[in-house]
């Protein structure tokens, strides 16, 4: 809604909700509104001001605290209850819970009710935990607590925010989730703004422009106007108890042009005519007179209504004008104990009862308004007025002291009131207050906002401590020297977290040039060589760097490191391991380590540069490091998962296992620090696809998904989701509407922080699951309502081209080979062909070769295409190796690609046996309809038809109803055919190999193992399943 200040806009809502609870029965539930404003002090204040206003109002609406509630709806609340109790997010005991009560206490009485379940059993939330969340977290658990709430209303909920000309930056960004997402439903969000406040620059501007491009009908603009002259004139005589508006003509007239039909401003003007006694009550006549002329009554009018408003306040008695003076500064409504204290300054006392007077004496002449237990001004022109009578005083910065004075005193656990009190006194000059005491409530409060996930507002609090230093001359100076080095490491790392890199470079230098002892510099050191990273992805010069910082600290490792340097330390790592496996590392004792943190870093830097010599020596050397101190720290678990990376893309099997399973281990004792648990059980999924049945891990990787997402590391999120996908389609899992809608949330999150790469990636993976699923006319080509593949590569280019393609073409070759379209699978196959044979995305690295393996031996007989027997080889070697060394998932590709190579009825029966017994219900039906072309080919009718017949309906197991109903066109005899009681084709001839069943609605959550994670147990499984097949 654009509108103007003073027009009537809370009005109007509130008229609103009232007609639409009375249209409701009275059996029905009630509406639940909920309204938050901004005000101009907000922005400099605390975060997310309005909307913890709008929280504060649900809670207090959805829980026992509300007395007013019938049995409708106290069912209704129930509803709600149960729908945050079910969410996997912020239900009891969950971590957005804990987010949620730490960011937003006022929701506190709403998620204790929803710990007391419908048997009245309650469950505990574990309230000695700290959380320390991130923006990205605050955002997805609110978004998720109001998704329960609207998914337990009969009736949308609404939520009016105002004035968001003054919404500050955490606001906003919440805001641009909310208002984007395709997950809340059942809602409806009314922003007020003032559009002469609010240039295509401004924040707001920005975010609406954002939400229209991608709410599209959902979205409907307002522009709400003045009143009329008509209107006006009407206001007016029913105001002096006149009949007919002609009788207050000439005095409307002059109003109106002076308040251009702004009804606020009109009440003030005819208030101020009355002060002086230029509109007054005629006692002998009984009725409102003015006896001036109209150009009198024009003159008699303030031109601004805040000076109209001024001019009421200059006649107000002192005490109130002293009272509304002290709330001006105050953005937050205030209680009465509050109001007290401040009120008793310079040897005057008052008691709450004197004060409770007064504030009753301001809401009568209009100026204050009771919002039980608080009190607050009846328009934001009145604190505006009241602000500027205020500032009139010669003793404004006395008061400014004694304001701050009182609120960190009386505010105890009131986080605003700390907020408000760092702004009113960095507002001063230096003079009046003390520099290490204000230093010190700028690192305090900037904490506060961290915490909150207001990085603007950290960082603003960070540099106006350091100002403060800086005018007193004492940076770096004696008693100054450690609350110097504070700020600056907060600073850098501020800096850095909002994207400033130059500024915090500029910290950083600062750090390296003046802090004393190396221990002291780490912090720069680290973020020094994590700009180089993120700013450019200099991944070879961050590996330099820090291989060249490692030195100051007694660690000396050659960027080249020859072979006689590597075996020396690799048998000084083996002595200091004394036969005791890696995962020795587990059990020492954590404590913070800063320069473990920093080679974390290097690790990072050296894998994803090539550097892998460097890698293994500089890893060596950290467990020499770890074992001589006896301690670790939280940074050793992402260190070894690192390592088992590594050996993955050195196929490396029994060091990778080695590596991940030690990491496994530290992983539970490491909880607390979020970032690198995850990014520990991140490269762990990922080494674990080498050993472990892909469904097993799709599950891990969908939690890395949301965990990362969590704490804002949006690309990391991104390479979660991507290690699903590829796991999921590796297994065979059902492509249906779940995988869909899922993947449809992920676009959305990639459209929301602009990562066109990744969108594209899962568009491109709905689109083929379309394929599989909905008949089409060309269905090996990815162009339909997901994606569009000839467009995209259009506007493509370099890099970017190139990796594009490779994914359209990988997948793309997956559905020439299922719909049998041998000219598309020569095209992709020479398009694939120069692509590594490496990729530390082993499910990625899996489907690719499973399909261009089949495809190079299924083809490599036909003119022209010799050269893919070569490429079939390459991909056979690659499975049997992993088959050897112990690989769930390698193994029925193997003999699947055996079978392709030399088709014979036992290498196709093993292959169908092999893909069975893993529960690869893709590769089984696939297996199962390349057998029945070897069978027609020999003439054998009954055993051909049995065999199309049973990947007719494992590919409908699959959700490949478009190649179901192909092979139904293509095959009469599939017409009424009844679907046997074995899976697997080779179990109906003959083989006493009994395997597991999967139905059509099996999920991969369904079929995950629930056991803990164990590469030695995928093992012993692999000795079972050949001791099986040998008898």
């Amino acid at each position: 809604m654009n509108i103007s200040s003073g027009i009537g806009k809370s009005a109007l809502i509130k008229e609103f909700v009232k007609q639409l609870r009375h249209d409701i029965k009275n059996e029905s539930p009630p509406i639940i509104h909920a309204s938050g404003k901004f005000s101009e002090q907000n922005t400099a204040s605390s975060p997310f001001f309005a909307i913890i206003e709008v929280l504060e109002s649900l809670a207090f609406e959805l829980s026992h605290n509300n007395d007013n509630n019938n049995d409708v709806a106290t069912e209704q609340m129930e509803k709600v209850w149960d729908k945050i109790r079910q969410s996997e997010l912020v239900g009891p005991g969950k971590e957005g819970d804990l987010i949620l009560r730490a960011t937003f206490p006022v929701l506190t009485p709403l998620l204790d009710c929803c710990c007391i379940s419908n048997d009245g059993e309650t469950k505990k939330t574990n309230e000695e935990v700290s959380v320390h969340p991130t923006m990205s977290a605050i955002k997805e658990c609110t978004l998720q607590l109001l998704c329960a709430i609207c998914g337990g209303l009969e009736k949308p909920l609404i939520i009016f925010l105002d004035d968001l000309q003054w919404a500050d930056e955490a606001s906003i960004d919440m805001l641009n989730t909310l208002l984007t997402s395709s997950e809340l439903k059942n809602i409806m969000i009314i922003c007020a703004y003032r559009s002469n406040e609010v240039d295509v620059e401004h924040s707001f501007a920005k975010l609406m422009e954002n939400v229209v491009a991608k709410g599209g009908d959902s979205v409907e603009k307002m522009e709400l106007f003045s009143l009329s002259p008509s209107s006006i004139t009407s206001f007016i005589a029913d105001s002096v108890k006149k009949d007919e508006d002609n009788d207050v003509a000439e005095l409307s007239s002059a109003v109106y042009q002076t308040t251009m039909g702004n009804i606020f401003f009109t009440k003030q003007a005819i208030e101020e005519l009355v002060r002086k006694n230029i509109l007054f009550y005629d006692m002998m006549c009984f009725e409102w007179r003015w006896v001036v002329s109209k150009v009198e009554l024009a003159n008699n009018m303030s031109a601004d209504v805040v000076e109209s408003v001024l001019g009421k306040i200059r006649d107000l008695p002192e005490e109130i004008q002293q009272l509304l003076s002290l709330m001006s500064y105050i953005p937050n409504a205030l209680d009465v104990k509050t109001l007290t204290a401040l009120m008793s300054r310079d040897g005057a006392s008052y008691d709450e009862k004197q004060i409770m007077d007064l504030l009753k004496q301001s809401s009568d002449e209009g100026m204050l308004l009771l919002v039980s237990p608080n009190w607050i001004f009846a328009h934001d022109r009145i604190r505006q007025a009241s602000l500027r009578f205020a500032s009139e005083k010669s003793d404004s910065e006395e008061t400014l002291l004694h304001i701050s004075s009182v609120l960190l005193s009386e505010g105890g656990n009131r986080e605003w009131c700390q907020y408000v009190a760092v702004d009113i006194l960095n507002s001063l000059p230096v003079e009046k207050t003390v520099c290490k005491d204000l230093v010190n409530l700028n690192l305090v409060v900037s904490r506060l906002a961290k915490n909150s996930g207001a990085l603007g507002k950290e960082n603003a609090l960070l540099h106006k401590g350091l100002e403060s230093l800086k005018s007193s001359g004492m940076v770096w100076k004696n008693e100054y020297y450690q609350l110097t080095l504070q700020l600056y490491d907060a600073l850098l790392v501020s800096e850095y977290s909002s994207g400033s890199y130059d500024a915090s470079r500029a910290a950083i230098d600062e750090v390296v040039q003046n802090a004393h002892t190396e221990a002291e510099k780490l912090n720069a050191y680290t973020h020094r060589v994590m700009c180089l990273m993120s700013e450019k992805g200099e991944y070879s010069k961050g590996a330099e760097m820090g291989i060249e910082i490692l030195r100051n600290y007694g660690m000396d490792i050659p960027i080249s490191p020859t072979k006689a340097v590597m075996a020396k330390t690799e048998m000084k790592f083996k002595v200091a391991l004394r036969n005791r496996p890696i995962s020795y590392l587990s059990t020492l004792p954590i404590e913070d380590d800063p320069l473990l943190a920093l080679c974390q870093q290097i690790d990072i830097c050296a894998l994803y540069s090539g550097k892998l010599d460097v890698l293994k020596l500089l890893n060596w050397k950290i467990v020499q490091y770890a074992l001589k101190k006896g301690t670790i720290s939280t940074n050793m678990a992402p260190i070894l998962s690192a390592l088992a990376l590594m050996y993955v893309r050195l196929n490396d099997v029994k060091r990778a296992n080695e590596y991940s399973a030690a990491a496994h281990a530290l992983n539970p004792r490491i909880r607390d620090d979020k970032a690198n648990y995850i990014q520990s059980e991140m490269c762990v999924s990922l080494a674990a696809c080498l050993l472990q049945h892909f469904r097993s891990v799709t599950d891990s990787f969908l939690q890395c998904y949301k965990d990362f997402k969590l704490i804002g590391e949006v690309e990391m999120s991104l390479n979660g989701m991507h290690g699903y996908c590829q796991c999921f389609f590796a297994a065979g899992c059902e492509v249906g509407p779940l995988l869909e809608s899922k993947l449809i949330v992920v676009e959305d999150y990639c459209k929301m922080t602009e990562r066109q790469s990744s969108f594209l990636l899962f568009s491109m993976f709905r689109q083929f699951a379309l394929n599989l699923r909905r008949p089409t006319e060309s269905p090996t080509k990815l162009i339909g309502e997901a994606f569009d593949e000839e467009k995209v590569l259009s506007g493509l280019e370099g890099n970017a081209h190139f990796m594009t393609i490779r994914d359209t073409s990988m997948l793309r070759l997956q559905l020439a080979f299922i719909f049998w379209n041998e000219s598309d699978m020569i095209s992709l196959l020479k398009i694939l062909e120069p692509y590594p044979m490496q990729d530390q995305f082993v499910a990625r690295l899996h489907n690719r070769l499973t399909f261009v393996g089949s495809a190079a031996f299924a083809l490599c007989h036909k003119k022209d295409c010799g050269s893919f027997k070569e490429l079939g080889e390459k991909c056979l070697g690659h499975f049997k190796f992993l088959s050897k060394s112990g690989s769930v998932n390698a193994q029925p590709v193997y003999t699947f690609l055996k079978a392709m190579k030399n088709p014979s009825r036992d290498a196709f029966k093993k292959a169908i046996e092999a893909c069975a017994e893993v529960n690869f219900v893709n590769l089984e039906a696939i297996a199962n309809e390349r057998y029945g072309a070897f069978l027609k080919a020999q003439n054998d009718e009954v055993a051909f038809k049995e065999c199309i017949t049973a990947a007719y309906f494992l590919y409908q197991d699959w959700g490949a109803h478009a190649k179901a109903l192909e092979l139904s066109k293509q095959h009469d005899f599939l017409e009424g055919s009844r679907r046997q009681k074995a899976r697997s084709f080779a179990n109906t001839i003959g083989s006493t190999h009994k395997t597991g069943s999967i139905t059509s609605s099996g999920t991969a959550e369904e079929m995950s193992p629930k056991k803990a994670f164990s590469f030695n147990s995928t093992l012993k499984q692999r000795k079972l399943i050949s001791l099986e097949r040998k008898s």
